[in-house]
């Protein structure tokens, strides 16, 4: 898949979901043996946003994640936000 789409970023496989679940404290569900999406955005190596599913609502949406960042350089400006 990486070699097909010529993926950039690195790309995890083969990892023990239920730990790695664990570690973020994502919600895993048992029977499907998956996790639940968790978004996280960072500036300067913090987490300034952080958003966890327990099912198929409230995920971070792709077309919101300029508006969050607008709003965090906003807020370093001085402004309200």
């Amino acid at each position: 898949m990486v070699e097909k789409h010529k993926i950039k970023f690195p790309v995890v496989y083969a990892m023990d979901v239920r730990k790695e679940a664990e570690k973020i404290g994502a919600y895993f569900d048992i029977e499907g043996g998956y996790f639940q999406p968790a978004n996280f955005i960072l500036r300067n190596e913090k987490v300034v946003q952080l958003t966890y599913s327990s099912g198929p609502l409230g995920r971070l949406q792709a077309q919101q994640v300029p508006m969050l960042v607008g709003h965090y350089r906003e807020q370093e400006k001085g402004g309200q936000g």
